[in-house]
């Protein structure tokens, strides 16, 4: 069996393991995700019934709950219809803090308080990290080093 520079592979009581180029939520695993944030933006919700204002609602959503629902999303790969999920997610809470029922008056709300696909969140957050990754003193150089051995192997 070949494998290319960026596989990973441990020899352990005879057995081999080959470690994945990107790691991926296997199967319904973004469940403990929509929990962690339902959970969080049912609290905060009827906490801030009593502000009487859904912006109050909508900045708490974006500041408490979105970060439990797209945890660690830019280490690993989610797939779309994980994505799909995600984003449900918000829509349900945009649905419930603005009492509306049309799905366009929800994607306008969206488009009015910033609350962006969960693709495109999870797109900067990805950016973020790798810019992070590679201004780090620690690991940047490792990264870098990397990164140009597997595009001088390609």
């Amino acid at each position: 069996m070949s494998y290319s520079r960026v596989d990973v592979v441990l020899f352990w009581d005879g057995e081999q393991f080959v470690a994945p180029k990107t790691w991926v939520i296997c199967g319904d695993s973004v469940s403990y995700l929509k929990i962690k944030f339902y959970r969080a933006f049912n609290c905060i919700y009827t906490r801030s019934k009593a502000a009487n204002s859904e912006m109050v609602a909508v900045e708490l959503l974006k500041v408490y709950c979105l970060p439990l629902l797209l945890y660690a999303s830019e280490s690993v790969s989610l797939t779309p219809s994980q994505l799909h999920e995600l984003n449900n997610c918000i829509i349900k809470a945009v649905f419930r803090i603005f009492d509306v029922s049309n799905g366009y008056t929800v994607t306008d709300i969206r488009n009015f308080v910033g609350l962006d696909d969960v693709a495109k969140i999870v797109e900067k957050r990805l950016i973020k990290f790798m810019d992070r990754l590679v201004d780090s003193r620690v690991y940047g150089d490792v990264f870098l080093a990397t990164s140009l051995s597997v595009r001088n192997y390609n």
